[in-house]
């Protein structure tokens, strides 16, 4: 239980790295403690919407909520939840390319095997 917490407070800590290095690329110099506060209210806020495929808009509505409580203009936090998401489709896509050629490969087997 204890290497599982740790692990979750240590990916949580690389993607407030992730929310702050995207930050100082958008031309914000803000705090590692802004970053840790925005992913951390940004995840209560996706979990808290489990029911929304891909939170989609709910993950851009809560960093610009959040965004204007820690001071971030409304335009960069959004520019900042749109890194989150191509990051999120850099590491989807392949696998779902993956999957597609798995499941065709096996069709075809399939397929071969019947006639």
């Amino acid at each position: 239980m204890a290497e599982c917490y740790f692990f979750w407070i240590l990916s949580w800590i690389i993607a407030s790295g992730e929310v702050w290095i995207a930050l100082w690329a958008l031309g914000l110099r803000s705090s590692f403690t802004t970053a840790m506060i925005l992913e951390g209210a940004a995840l209560a806020i996706r979990g808290a919407a489990f029911l929304v495929p891909g939170a989609v808009g709910v993950q851009e509505g809560g960093y610009i909520l959040l965004g204007n409580l820690l001071g971030i203009p409304g335009e960069m936090a959004l520019a900042l939840s749109l890194v989150r998401r191509v990051r999120e489709l850099v590491l989807g896509i392949p696998g779902l390319v993956a999957w597609q050629l798995l499941e065709a490969g096996r069709l075809l087997r399939h397929r071969r095997r019947a006639s």
